[in-house]
């Protein structure tokens, strides 16, 4: 799989599911941005509109400081908003506005949480928040994602691996 969960619950499971359907048609496309991101990316929990992630911040994920590339935590506020915007509208959608603020490094070798928020979900646009934590529960990163959703509806509970 994609993407692993360590929740058991089955609305995690579905969202899994959805999840490594989405990104397996995306590699098949040779778009594997997102798969290496999500790679070794874990949802611990997920109830409609907010998931929770895992991730250990590999040296492939560092910059030059020893500390996560703030590109990848632009792309873990994309992908991880775009889940639990996912979780909430059963839709993918298409960014149109990102505000990412780093508030302090995630050192390399050092377990991340993530938490992703579908704040509001519309006929059009879907407003997210997210909020990436290192193990002592301090605040390194917040971003606010939008997206615009007029895609196709994902059914959760029919999604297969």
């Amino acid at each position: 799989a994609v993407v692993s969960t360590q929740s058991t619950g089955r609305f995690a499971m579905a969202l899994k599911a959805a999840v490594t359907k989405q990104l397996t048609q995306m590699m098949s496309l040779k778009i594997d941005f997102c798969g290496k991101t999500m790679s070794h990316l874990k949802i611990v929990d997920a109830a409609p509109g907010e998931v929770k992630f895992g991730m250990m911040v590999k040296p492939s994920d560092g910059n030059i400081y020893g500390t996560m590339h703030g590109g990848l935590g632009a792309s873990l506020v994309d992908l991880c908003t775009s889940v639990a915007i996912l979780s909430k509208c059963h839709r993918w959608g298409i960014s149109t506005d990102m505000q990412i603020s780093y508030l302090k490094g995630a050192p390399v070798g050092k377990e991340i949480q993530i938490i992703a928020n579908c704040d509001k979900g519309g006929k059009t646009l879907a407003f997210s928040s997210c909020f990436i934590y290192n193990e002592n529960g301090d605040l390194l990163l917040k971003g606010q994602h939008t997206k615009f959703m007029k895609t196709p509806l994902v059914d959760l509970e029919t999604s297969e691996d």
